[in-house]
């Protein structure tokens, strides 16, 4: 299976009980950090947990516009050669978009829940649900 990242990115989606909003009457959303990778899922495949699948998700906000930034990512699922991606990210409302330096251009919603992002993105017809827990 060849796996294309949004770069959960990329993978995916991102489960967190938050929105941002790029509108001047809402809240920006500011996702910065180091994430953990809980599971990714390449439907309608199953969701994979460590250890079969690793990975590390780290997003850093622009300081004037917290809801856009730079990511980097490193996944590791057995079988498959590791995927090691960055490039840049921004939200609007529940809405993810990603732009990355080996795969392109991604899009998708996310979430966040407490201390847990999920993200849902699509390249080139590829989804991914990717669930990160920050560290």
């Amino acid at each position: 299976m060849r796996i294309r990242w949004f770069t959960l990115g990329a993978a995916a989606s991102v489960a967190l009980g938050a929105s941002a909003c790029s509108d001047s009457t809402s809240p920006s959303v500011n996702l910065s950090g180091s994430y953990s990778l809980v599971s990714i899922q390449f439907p309608p495949q199953s969701a994979l947990t460590p250890p079969t699948a690793t990975g590390t998700f780290t997003l850093t906000a622009n300081a004037q516009t917290p809801n856009q930034g730079t990511y980097t990512l490193h996944l590791v699922i057995q079988g498959q050669p590791p995927v090691d991606d960055n490039g840049t990210y921004s939200l609007n409302g529940s809405n993810w978009s990603q732009s990355s330096t080996t795969t392109g251009q991604a899009s998708g919603t996310y979430s966040l829940s407490g201390s847990t992002l999920t993200v849902n993105a699509t390249n080139s017809g590829v989804t991914s649900i990717s669930v990160w827990q920050k560290q």
